[in-house]
């Protein structure tokens, strides 16, 4: 869409919203202050000497008008800034690799809203939940998207929403560009049409079509089903399907963060019950092409670890066992979670690798929380082997 063209659609939401809701002065004066600190250090072991680590203070602040009103506002800022030693900090992507990996400081959000009963419209900066788009909350400042969205709600059990996206920024940069995870998407931008039907008791579709001429389009079907056995436990089975073509100009087939050639199918089945979590995983990419990060973020698959996957190219096959347990530490909870991960490649260009990881996530309080993570992996090819710690302190305001 040409700017001139968004500057229109600028001009006709603001001249909506005014008229709808005037009430400017009270829904300032009611607005909501909502903010996070964070310290996130960060370390990465590779048996080839790539080493690196980093220590990042940061966080954000955000302000939001009365969403009572039809018309409302948000900006949100996000900053994470090298704090301590390091050594090759940018490997890390805790900050500005644009500036040289140095402090990154952000608006991660800045838009108008209009809502009605069953229908909410944004136009400007913001972030997203979508499985090839998603504000990725790995490190301190996400992605974010830019453009406008539209989400439908006046059919019962149904749910549609409409987006398009102009510009992105990365996790590791302050501006918006042309360009996704997957490469650049020129002027003709990115835009998504989905459905998501709740109708049927313990049945969650979803559908998702993201259509970018000049670098590539992508379908994604998930459908997911709970059952209660008893009341303390929940069986879940779900499966997804992600499928892209049409190629552009700046489509990259064996991309491994996106291209036209993606062909994953997923499966899962688990056991919930009130403390305990066991879940089963796998997927196969037919495809050359990865979506490890489609447009932006991580892409959403059930064979996601920390750093394992089975989102990579070259056609891998991958199981994972998940578990989570909640600890009876006191009053608040605390969390031991474990996975380990199979990943064979079907393509003699891949790379084949056992994973194993565990985490600890214990709330002090309410607003205060610690999260430790780590993951090992053991590559079956000549790829180094690697290890990766993450330690995250969060308080909420």
């Amino acid at each position: 869409m040409p700017k001139y063209k968004l500057s229109c659609l600028l001009f006709i939401f603001v001249t909506l919203t005014l008229e709808a809701d005037s009430k400017l002065e009270e829904a300032f004066s009611n607005g909501n202050v909502d903010a996070e600190i964070k310290l996130f250090f960060y370390d990465i072991n590779k048996e080839t000497g790539l080493d690196a680590y980093a220590t990042a203070l940061g966080g954000y602040l955000k302000y939001t008008t009365d969403t009572k009103n039809s018309f409302f506002a948000s900006v949100r800022f996000h900053t994470s800034n090298p704090v301590g030693d390091n050594l090759n900090k940018g490997a890390t992507a805790l900050f500005n690799n644009d500036k040289n990996a140095d402090a990154l400081t952000t608006i991660s959000e800045s838009f108008l809203a209009y809502k009605t009963k069953s229908r909410v419209m944004k136009l400007g900066n913001f972030m997203l939940k979508t499985p090839m788009m998603n504000d990725d909350t790995t490190r301190i400042v996400p992605w974010s998207y830019q453009g406008f969205t539209y989400t439908g709600e006046s059919i019962k059990d149904l749910k549609v929403q409409l987006y398009y996206i102009n510009a992105i920024r990365s996790f590791t940069s302050d501006t918006y560009k042309q360009e996704s995870a997957s490469g650049e998407f020129g002027d003709s931008g990115i835009s998504m049409l989905s459905a998501h039907y709740t109708g049927i008791n313990g049945l969650k579709a979803q559908a998702f079509y993201y259509y970018a001429p000049e670098l590539y389009s992508t379908f994604v079907a998930q459908t997911d089903y709970e059952l209660s056995v008893d009341k303390n436990a929940l069986f879940c089975v779900g499966a997804q399907y992600f499928n892209s073509g049409d190629g552009g100009k700046y489509a990259v087939t064996q991309n491994r963060n996106g291209g036209d050639d993606i062909n994953l199918l997923a499966l899962r089945t688990s056991v919930d019950t009130e403390d305990w979590m066991i879940s089963i995983n796998y997927s196969q990419n037919f495809g050359l092409s990865g979506i490890v990060k489609g447009y932006g973020g991580l892409a959403k698959v059930y064979t996601t670890s920390m750093i394992a996957n089975g989102r990579g190219n070259y056609k891998p096959e991958t199981w994972m066992l998940k578990s989570t347990y909640n600890l009876p530490l006191g009053s608040h909870q605390s969390e031991l979670g474990f996975r380990l991960t199979n990943t064979q490649v079907n393509d003699p260009r891949g790379d084949g690798f056992n994973a194993y990881y565990f985490h600890f996530k214990h709330d002090f309080t309410k607003e205060a929380s610690i999260y430790l993570r780590y993951e090992n992996l053991a590559y079956t090819s000549t790829k180094s082997d690697a290890a990766y710690f993450r330690a995250i302190a969060s308080y909420k305001f």
